[in-house]
């Protein structure tokens, strides 16, 4: 399978009502997880539900799946074939999945791929978090009568590289992995597994320029809350201290030192 097929893919060409879950009973971010990982294992598109559990649990434990605004993606790397698994629960009252705007997920999708296919979740999530920011088509999974109304509602969702919120989890991420490596460098130990977790969801571009200005500087990431980079002090240009109020999630680098910047870390 070639890369050409992940840029056109529509999602329901993957996705099957029979993996959606209308209406979830679960009262936990854990059991609902569960909820769906048990229903992919049900269907026959999983072999072992305990490694799969295993493997999201550790992915939460990283960096919180959940957007705001409703929505989680939890996500794990696992050999499921040539496809990736992808399950839909919506939870009409909502459970805690520490979203970063502190509301509770309606809408879960969990998300299962090949470990030797890496990067391809933000090329998934990309596409999912851009049609999922419209609060209208929210609002259509929500009212959806059934199963089958929302996995019509998803089916021309493209696996693709769009811009968007999926950025969001690259600072997450970024910020996770540089506090490891700074516990790493001060002699902590038990952390291999974890990194490795973490290197694996950042691209190969990403990860390569987060090693350098490691080696440099110490740090990769650093705050930029009032258009000042807080790694060289200087002044941002008007344009992308502009930008980065407006996509204040958003991971960008200083024009000066290298860096890379969010508005805040936090």
């Amino acid at each position: 399978m070639n890369e050409a097929y992940f840029k056109e893919v529509p999602l329901g060409e993957i996705l099957s009502n029979k993996h959606v879950i209308p209406e979830m009973k679960s009262e936990s971010k854990e059991a609902a997880i569960e909820e769906l990982v048990a229903l992919i294992c049900e269907k026959g598109l999983i072999k072992d539900k305990g490694e799969a559990l295993k493997r999201i649990f550790a992915r939460e434990e990283l960096a919180s799946t959940a957007l705001g605004d409703g929505i989680a993606i939890p996500h794990a790397r696992l050999d499921v074939g040539k496809n990736p698994v992808i399950a839909i629960g919506r939870h009409k009252a909502g459970i805690d999945f520490n979203a970063p705007d502190r509301g509770d997920a309606h809408l879960i999708f969990l998300v299962l791929w090949q470990p030797e296919r890496p990067g391809l979740f933000n090329r998934l999530f990309a596409g999912l978090v851009s049609r999922l920011a419209d609060p209208n088509f929210r609002e259509s999974l929500m009212n959806a009568k059934d199963a089958k109304t929302i996995a019509n509602a998803v089916a021309d969702v493209k696996v693709d590289m769009l811009a968007g919120r999926a950025a969001k989890w690259e600072a997450d991420i970024l910020v996770t992995l540089q506090l490891m490596e700074a516990k790493k460098s001060a002699g902590a130990r038990g952390l291999k597994k974890k990194i490795e977790l973490a290197r694996d969801e950042l691209p190969g571009s990403m990860l390569s320029r987060f090693d350098r200005l490691i080696t440099r500087y110490g740090e990769a990431l650093v705050e930029a809350p009032e258009g000042i980079c807080q790694g060289c002090n200087m002044q941002l240009s008007s344009g992308l201290a502009s930008e980065m109020q407006r996509n204040s999630d958003a991971v960008y680098v200083c024009e000066k030192c290298g860096r890379f910047i969010i508005h805040h870390i936090g």
